[in-house]
């Protein structure tokens, strides 16, 4: 089973990519930027529709219900779900709104954007192992890191060239090496949790 956000909304397949169909029943506009999924309910998902917010599934994609309480920007660009500490989640967004964070599956969300120098989001990670180790990879700011599930950020960015980070991976076995890919720059790599970079190419 796979999801696919485009131009035109979400589709899915069950059967690795032969065939596909429109999920969109309950979505508000159709660029979707993001999806995640519920590690602990695969069933339940996430979107980020451009200038439209997050929206949940809880049965697969069949339907979409807005939850937006609490989110002053709707420009998400990236979701992170917890995968330890149920009902956890963040959303990061662009336009200056920074990173919000919900306890609540999405109830409800708050701003926690302390330390951030910059505000425009282009993608979270979450340490698999300690989930309240937290990575924001911004555009023009490079990689922020929390260590207390958003409370607080710091920048780490010793060896990085390229400040505009496009994605962030962690390895799920060994989480202090992280990749971070950036807008002109290629690939760089850290094993020390972010501490340093250098080029992975």
């Amino acid at each position: 089973t796979l999801y696919a956000g485009t131009w035109h909304g979400l589709f899915k397949t069950t059967n690795s990519g032969e065939s596909w169909s429109e999920i969109n029943n309950g979505l508000t506009g159709n660029y979707v930027r993001r999806i995640a999924i519920d590690p602990k309910t695969p069933g339940t998902l996430y979107a980020g529709v451009y200038n439209h917010g997050v929206f949940k599934s809880v049965n697969g994609g069949q339907n979409w219900s807005e939850i937006n309480t609490g989110l002053t920007n709707l420009g998400v660009t990236s979701i992170a779900v917890d995968p330890r500490t149920r009902g956890t989640l963040y959303a990061g967004t662009d336009y200056d709104g920074g990173v919000f964070k919900s306890v609540n599956d999405g109830q409800s969300w708050n701003a926690v954007n302390s330390g951030l120098t910059n505000l425009t989001i282009a993608t979270l990670a979450i340490d698999p192992q300690t989930p309240t180790t937290v990575y924001a990879g911004t555009l023009g700011g490079g990689v922020f890191r929390s260590v207390n599930g958003g409370d607080s950020w710091s920048e780490i960015n010793n060896g990085l060239t390229d400040l505009n980070i496009n994605s962030i991976a962690i390895d799920p076995h060994t989480p202090t090496t992280i990749y971070a890919g950036t807008r002109d720059d290629g690939i760089f790599k850290s094993v020390y949790g972010g501490e340093s970079w250098r080029r992975a190419d």
